[in-house]
């Protein structure tokens, strides 16, 4: 009788029990399997993070490791007295933030029922932003560097997916606790 209910108990909550001990003195052992896995609601939203994962870095090490010449195409051929070497070392640690947020991103790949917090911090980034450039453009007069359709478009596009990661992430309350 205690055995059907033991296996009756594994197979509703896929733990295994184990005895342990001699007849009278016999004691269980409950091991909780962890069987959390990401489902396929979070496919499309693993996918994202994924690519976001990969593209910062790629982009951080590309920054760290890039010297004058390269920057200055990456930035669309600017004027040579715009590109100081203060400019560069200030790229060189931005390169190691995109390397932290490649981190970040790929730990909320991973699991993102589990961390929640990450992908919820990547679209109030996304936000900022889409907001920094249009400020600048509004304070610094880039006009002459860049186009503002171009600085217009990329803070739409930067919003879009906010709002897109924003719509696929998981809630609260759905993942499970440790």
């Amino acid at each position: 009788m205690i055995l059907a209910l033991t296996k009756a108990l594994q197979r509703l909550t896929r733990c295994q029990v184990r005895e342990y001990g001699k007849r009278k003195t016999t004691f269980r052992l409950q091991i909780q399997e962890a069987t959390h896995m990401p489902g396929a609601p979070y496919r499309a939203l693993r996918i994202i993070l994924g690519i976001f994962s990969a593209l910062a870095a790629i982009a951080g090490f590309v920054i760290i490791f890039s010297n004058r010449p390269l920057i200055m195409r990456l930035f669309l051929k600017p004027p040579e007295s715009e590109v100081s070497t203060l400019l560069l070392v200030a790229l060189k640690e931005m390169g190691g933030f995109a390397l932290m947020l490649s981190v970040m991103l790929f730990f909320a790949y991973r699991d993102p029922a589990r961390n929640v917090a990450i992908v919820n911090t990547f679209v109030i980034g996304l936000c900022i932003l889409a907001f920094t450039p249009l400020w600048s453009l509004y304070t610094l007069d880039m006009r002459h560097l860049y186009p503002a359709s171009l600085i217009w478009g990329r803070s739409l596009v930067r919003l879009a997916l906010a709002a897109l990661l924003f719509y696929l992430r998981p809630r609260e309350g759905a993942g499970e606790q440790s």
